[in-house]
C-alpha cells in the first residue's frame, strides 16, 4: 500500500487534536513529533478519535446513572460520526477531521465501529475470565489503533497488520500495567485475567488494600515477560511499513516498552507510583533508537 505525498488537514481541526493528545498521552505524544507533518496531523487525528470516547467512559460518574449517562454520550458520538463520515463534514472538529483523514487514507470504517464497541463494552465490564476474554477487548480498544496507524504510514505487505495487532496489544498491557491501581481505585477495573489471578495466588481483595506480596510480584512478572514478547513479536512488521513511517512507530514502540522497564525497577509493585519515563529518558531513548 503506497501513496503520494498529502495536502495538509486544516489547521484549527489539527490543533484540537493536538491539545488532546498534547494533554492525555505524553509518549505517544513524543514520538508523534518524529513523524513528517501529513503523518503527523493524522495520528493527531485519530489519537483524539480514541481519546474523546474514551474519556466518556473513563470519567464517567459511579453507578447506574452515570453509566447509562457515558452510555447515551456514546451513542449521540457514534451516530455523529457516522454522519460525519458519510458527508465528509461535521460540526464537530474531532470527527470533521478524521472524516478527512479516514477517506484520505483508506482505512476502513468497519475500524472504528469495532473500537466504539470496546468504549460500550468498558461501560459494563469490569472483570476479564481468561487472557482470550481480555485479548478479544483488546482487540477493539487498541489493535485497530495499529490497524488504521498502518494504512495512515502505508505498508508494502498486507502481513504488516498481523504485526501492528500485536503492537497494539503490546502497548495496551502495558497501559493496564502501569494503571492497576488507578484502573481499579477510580475506576472499579481489574484488567488482569481472574483464571490467571487464581494461577497465582492473588486475590481480587490486594487491589483494593494496595496488598503486594510475593504472589503479586510473581504475577506481575509474568504479565511483563508477556508483554515483553509481543513488542518482541510486533516489532519485525516496522520494517513493512513505509520508511518515512518507520523510526516514529520504533520510538513509540521502544518509549512504552521503557514503561514495563520502570515497573521491574520498583520491584514490579504498581502500587508505590504510576511507572513512567522522565522527558531526559525519553529523549535518550528516542536518540538510541534514531542512530540505531
Amino acid at each position: 500500500m503506497h501513496r503520494e505525498s498529502t495536502p495538509s488537514c486544516r489547521t484549527e481541526d489539527v490543533e484540537v487534536a493536538r491539545r488532546l493528545n498534547k494533554k492525555h498521552g505524553t509518549s505517544y505524544y513524543f514520538a508523534t513529533w518524529l513523524f513528517p507533518g501529513h503523518l503527523r496531523e493524522a495520528t493527531f487525528a485519530l489519537y483524539a478519535f480514541f481519546r474523546v470516547p474514551d474519556e466518556f467512559v473513563d470519567n464517567k460518574a459511579s453507578g447506574q446513572a452515570g453509566a447509562e449517562q457515558a452510555g447515551a454520550l456514546l451513542k449521540s458520538w457514534r451516530a455523529d460520526w457516522q454522519q460525519a463520515y458519510q458527508q465528509r463534514d461535521s460540526s464537530d472538529p474531532v470527527l470533521r477531521l478524521n472524516a478527512e483523514v479516514f477517506h484520505r487514507y483508506q482505512i476502513p470504517y468497519s475500524y472504528s465501529e469495532v473500537f466504539l464497541a470496546a468504549m460500550f463494552r468498558d461501560l459494563s465490564d469490569t472483570r476479564y475470565g481468561t487472557y482470550a476474554d481480555l485479548e478479544s477487548y483488546m482487540y477493539g480498544s487498541a489493535a485497530v489503533v495499529g490497524l488504521m496507524m498502518s494504512h495512515v504510514i502505508g505498508f508494502s505487505d498486507p502481513v504488516a497488520l498481523e504485526y501492528a495487532k500485536k503492537l497494539g496489544y503490546a502497548m495496551q498491557l502495558t497501559n493496564f500495567l502501569r494503571d492497576i491501581d488507578e484502573d481499579f481505585v477510580e475506576r472499579g477495573r481489574i484488567y488482569l485475567p481472574l483464571d490467571e489471578l487464581a494461577r497465582f495466588g492473588v486475590r481480587e481483595e490486594q487491589f483494593a488494600e494496595r496488598r503486594f506480596d510475593k504472589n503479586f510480584q510473581t504475577l506481575m512478572q509474568f504479565q511483563t515477560e508477556r508483554a515483553h514478547r509481543l513488542y518482541d513479536q510486533a516489532n519485525p512488521g516496522i520494517e513493512l511499513l513505509r520508511p518515512e513511517g518507520r523510526r516514529a512507530v520504533r520510538v513509540a514502540s521502544a518509549l512504552y516498552r521503557a514503561i514495563l522497564t520502570k515497573l521491574e525497577k520498583q520491584g514490579y509493585n504498581p502500587f508505590v507510583g504510576r511507572a513512567r519515563t522522565s522527558p531526559l529518558e525519553k529523549v535518550q531513548r528516542t536518540m538510541r533508537v534514531w542512530n540505531g
